[in-house]
């Protein structure tokens, strides 16, 4: 179901691009013709297409622009192989050039990542999501990790703040064990929607 919704999300912004295709300047005083500006969606399209069917990174913001077969990737990848793997997924899409893999490596929650992912285009596609119903809103998901710590004999008592950004969970305030820590960030990762837990915030004490 997953694979079939990122197949249907990438095949509409093939054709959302499609549609706005028309004669394109380009940087050399010339201009494009509407059938290679459509090819240059179409390689957009199936580009996000592979990335969002990939387990690997379908949850990254990446943000792809062709411009005569060269692809050019940014936003923010977990790990250089993160990063190599969404290269490589480009690079296999039929009709790419080239592939200018710009992606930022940083940890999930960070300040550089958050910079990264500002404004990607599938930023952009799961806060349409989310209006829409289909995706689960940061309100949501901060609620449904507190209502669960507080629900859970072994986090019920714990001083935890929840706040959401992006679908990723910032744990912070006090645990009472390092056992209880885990239990905390454990809940938080299996909630519906979380795409990550950044718990640096999250001490052990009194």
């Amino acid at each position: 179901m997953k694979i079939l919704k990122a197949t249907l999300l990438g095949a509409a912004i093939v054709i959302a691009l499609g549609a706005c295709a028309g004669t394109v300047t380009t940087d050399k005083s010339g201009t494009r013709s509407v059938e290679t500006a459509i090819d240059d969606a179409t390689i957009t399209g199936s580009v996000k297409s592979k990335l969002l069917a990939d387990e690997r990174t379908k949850g990254f913001d990446i943000n792809v622009d062709t411009a005569r077969g060269v692809v050019t990737l940014t936003g923010g990848a977990d790990s250089q192989a993160s990063k190599n793997t969404a290269g490589s997924l480009a690079a296999s899409a039929t009709g790419v050039v080239r592939v200018k893999n710009q992606l930022v490596v940083a940890a999930a929650g960070s300040e550089r990542r958050e910079d990264a992912n500002t404004a990607t285009a599938s930023g952009d596609v799961r806060e349409a999501m989310d209006e829409s119903g289909d995706g689960v809103d940061d309100g949501w998901i901060t609620t449904k990790v507190k209502s669960q710590l507080l629900a859970d004999p072994g986090t019920k008592g714990l001083n935890i703040m929840v706040e959401t950004h992006a679908n990723i969970v910032h744990l912070s305030g006090v645990a009472a064990t390092a056992a209880s820590r885990e239990l905390a960030i454990s809940i938080a990762r299996n909630t519906r929607g979380v795409r990550g837990v950044d718990a640096t915030r999250l001490r052990i004490g009194n």
